[in-house]
């Protein structure tokens, strides 16, 4: 929008795409406003998750209710719940943005809280001094360039996520409200984006009609079902550009397109180049990995 500062660029980067994941200390995210969708009614949601600890002051937020978070506190947020800006108050802490491709099977934590658990957990002691540690080291490799950097920063996110997972299993409790249709439905989004899927089905799944799930999600993420499904293929197909070596045509069949032609039309849309130039920019060319002394054309 006009007139609105513009973000900085490791945040563009991580919006984009192009960076696995974001981390900030909260003194500075206070200063500026955060990233995401604002939905209809006010407030957030994004497609990526993400984790705040709080080591001082304290954080009123709206998710799932009102919250009041004090030192010790971690708020989980999975991506596309709604929640409202927050408000900190001499806040001190960190910030951690993911988006799901990177967080493999701890993603379990995510969905328990949108399938109703409450969203704040009270790790103990050395489990928050562990937290804060590893949160340390990742800022640190994030403004890194030294060879290694995202396998470090990978590892440290199964460090943190980890924690995460063993602290709530004796934190999280059941939240008071009920699971909204739009949390189940984008459960349902998450577990089978990588299949046939349409709003038709997701509706069905859910047991409610596709108009009632179309308007529910729209009203509570700011994105229509299709945009939470392609963002879920998307996040699916850079995970697989990055780590693997498969071509752009099998990837293309993992991620839910019989069509490569669709997928490279939908990734270029998104990312603004295609998923082989997409590739070539984080560094990984398996072409020259498998095929040394020919050329690679562009896809």
């Amino acid at each position: 929008m006009k007139g609105e500062p513009s973000s900085p660029p490791e945040v563009e980067a991580f919006e984009q795409g192009r960076e696995p994941l974001l981390v900030t200390r909260l003194e500075a995210h206070a200063r500026r406003a955060g990233p995401g969708t604002r939905r209809a009614g006010g407030g957030f949601a994004h497609g990526y998750a993400v984790v705040v600890l709080l080591t001082a002051g304290r954080s009123r937020v709206e998710h799932k209710g009102a919250l009041e978070l004090r030192p010790g506190d971690v708020h989980v947020i999975p991506p596309g719940d709604a929640h409202s800006g927050a408000r900190f108050e001499g806040a001190e802490g960190w910030g951690l943005a993911f988006w799901p491709e990177q967080s493999g099977h701890s993603l379990r934590l995510f969905s328990q809280v949108r399938g109703g658990c409450h969203p704040v957990l009270r790790p103990s002691a050395a489990r928050r001094r562990r937290l804060e540690r590893w949160l340390r080291a990742l800022e640190e490799e994030s403004s890194s360039r030294e060879e290694g950097r995202d396998e470090a920063l990978a590892a440290l996110l199964r460090l943190v996520l980890l924690e995460l997972l063993r602290a709530s299993a004796a934190t999280l409790l059941p939240g008071t409200e009920g699971t909204s249709v739009a949390r189940r439905a984008l459960a349902i989004v998450e577990a089978r984006a990588l299949r046939p899927l349409s709003l038709s089905d997701v509706a069905r799944a859910v047991g409610r009609t596709p108009a009632h799930v179309a308007t529910v999600v729209r009203s509570e993420t700011g994105r229509t079902v299709g945009e939470w499904i392609l963002a879920q293929r998307m996040a699916e197909a850079r995970r697989r550009l990055r780590a693997t070596g498969g071509s752009v045509e099998a990837i293309a069949g993992q991620v839910g397109y019989a069509d490569v032609t669709h997928f490279i039309r939908q990734f270029r849309r998104v990312h603004g180049r295609t998923p082989a130039q997409w590739r070539r920019g984080q560094g990984h060319d398996p072409g020259r990995a498998h095929r040394p002394g020919r050329r690679v054309g562009p896809t």
